[in-house]
């Protein structure tokens, strides 16, 4: 069971590089007063530029060596947008800065516009840029990626042995409309929970006339809130990878152990459906405490509206879930889970009859 949300090449090489380089700029121009607001802009400018020459020259170079060694993948989702592109690296890298830049500027701009950020110490402005600077260099390998296994450029000169057909999918980067409707929900979804934990904690309060009345989320309440949060991300994020992965395991049976050889960085954690979630709950509630305070108290924010909170918990609940989604996938996939799993179905189904 692959985690087919990565790029068909590794990008960890490309990634540390780029975060590398970025750092050094955040030493060498913003050590040690931090940055202003106008400041964060011309350095998103510069992060997408940088980030799209360093990334480029490792992942073409990259799928050029294996495109030579006839090793590129036979599943890939054909874009016809994606080669209408150039095919040049040069050309295709400066669309890419052009695109990436005026993407992450604008993303920071209203991000410390709506936050009401108008300068960063270095501390905070160092973390901010750790963050951003990684996620950027991901969705921009996974852009070339895609790009160059397209057939237009991957199947030159290829035969029928120059490809490689072995069951490693290629993501398609590009925005879907279920992805607007997974953050649509998303947000709806923390703005219900907001209400009700605000409900619960005193946050939100019912007036005369029917008014609704919502306090701002404060330094010291905050990590309640994450609390509260770590809980109920625990316990959908937990419950819908079990799922999904007993799907898959009673589908392939048997043969999913196989050679499996366990890993035990994973192995470790709890087999049981119970105590794996309650495993998972106790871990995000606690880190989840102390992260949204860390935040908080990292940028100087002492309050934040209703909205601000929002925003917040959902960009930390995008950040934050994929990581334990990739962990509990990794766990689930050991030998001795999927024993186990195939041992509960035979139990059950023998009771059934």
């Amino acid at each position: 069971m692959r985690n087919a949300n990565l790029p068909y090449v590794d990008n960890v090489k490309a990634i540390a590089i780029t975060v590398v380089i970025n750092l050094g700029v955040v030493f060498l121009f913003n050590w040690p007063n931090g940055v202003t607001f106008q400041g964060v802009l011309w350095d998103s400018l510069y992060c997408g530029i940088i980030t799209t020459i360093i990334d480029m020259c490792i992942v073409y170079t990259s799928l050029k060596k294996l495109r030579a060694k006839g090793r590129m993948p036979a599943q890939v989702p054909v874009s016809s947008l994606m080669q209408m592109l150039p095919k040049n690296p040069l050309a295709l890298g400066v669309i890419y800065a052009f695109v990436f830049g005026a993407l992450t500027v604008g993303v920071n701009a209203v991000m410390l516009w709506f936050f009401g950020i108008q300068s960063i110490a270095f501390v905070p402005w160092t973390v901010y840029k750790l963050v951003y600077a990684t996620i950027l260099s991901v969705k921009i390998t996974e852009y070339i990626t895609f790009r160059y296994v397209q057939p237009d450029w991957a199947m030159v000169g290829a035969t029928g042995a120059g490809i490689q057909n072995d069951g490693k999918p290629v993501k398609n980067p590009l925005p879907k409309i279920s992805v607007f409707k997974e953050m649509y929900g998303g947000v709806t979804g923390n703005i219900a929970i907001n209400f009700i934990i605000g409900t619960a904690l005193g946050g939100v309060v019912t007036g005369s006339g029917s008014e609704v009345i919502i306090y701002p989320t404060s330094l010291q309440s905050i990590p309640i809130s994450g609390l509260v949060f770590g809980l109920i991300a625990g316990i959908l994020v937990t419950n819908g990878v079990i799922k999904a992965m007993k799907t898959a395991i009673l589908a392939s049976g048997a043969a999913e152990t196989g050679e499996a050889v366990a890993d035990k960085r994973f192995t470790w954690m709890p087999v049981r459906t119970v105590m794996l979630i309650c495993f998972v709950c106790i871990f995000l509630m606690g880190f989840s405490a102390l992260a949204l305070w860390a935040i908080m108290k990292l940028f100087g924010i002492s309050l934040m509206s209703f909205y601000q909170f929002t925003v917040l918990i959902t960009i930390y609940a995008t950040i934050i879930t994929k990581p334990f989604s990739y962990m509990l996938v990794r766990r689930c996939s050991q030998p001795d889970y999927i024993r186990y799993t195939l041992m509960k179905s035979n139990i059950t189904a023998q009771d059934e009859k």
